[in-house]
């Protein structure tokens, strides 16, 4: 669930409510249902202007739970997508990876969403643990088989797996 918000004299007014449900993953019907109805919990909150403790606080679960026990519903906080299967169709054919080096050492790779490229990359401008980064396209199952990230985080690897991987991939300008 998204929604515009305006503060105006110290008053939040929220606005333009859009519900999504990503296709990224094989769901059951139910499933999906599910999904929607966690975030039509959010919708009704943000709406009727209730002040939760947090996203998912206890207003998000009394709500959860009464569904779930009048409904015989599995609506949930949250899903492990570990579990899940991804649309074949949906995987694209190349990653965009991030490529991370530390200052501390430690090396990550992340598979990026590219509609979040440009938002990682003003983050990354900021963010002075880095040493140094670099984006590329890659090929490798090793990237098809992971979430694509919309923030700065991502698989810490190894130097010599890192070092391997950037040989493999095509280096972005």
């Amino acid at each position: 669930m998204a929604c515009r918000r305006k503060t105006s004299l110290g008053r939040t007014k929220y606005y333009d409510y859009t519900l999504s449900v990503s296709t990224y993953y094989e769901l059951t019907e139910e499933q999906t249902d599910d999904v929607l109805i966690h975030e039509m919990i959010h919708y009704s909150i943000a709406y009727t202007g209730l002040k939760d403790t947090s996203p998912h606080g206890v207003i998000f679960r009394s709500m959860m739970e009464k569904i779930n026990r009048r409904f015989g519903r599995h609506v949930t906080v949250s899903v492990n997508t570990r579990d899940l299967h991804a649309r074949e169709a949906q995987q694209p054919a190349d990653c965009l990876v991030l490529a991370l080096e530390m200052k501390d050492g430690k090396c990550y790779l992340s598979s990026v969403n590219p509609s979040a490229a440009g938002r990682l990359a003003a983050t990354l401008a900021q963010a002075h643990e880095i040493a140094r980064y670099g984006w590329y396209r890659s090929e490798d199952d090793f990237f098809r088989n992971m979430p694509r990230v919309r923030s700065l985080r991502g698989r810490c690897v190894t130097a010599d797996f890192y070092n391997s991987m950037l040989h493999k991939m095509t280096l972005l300008k």
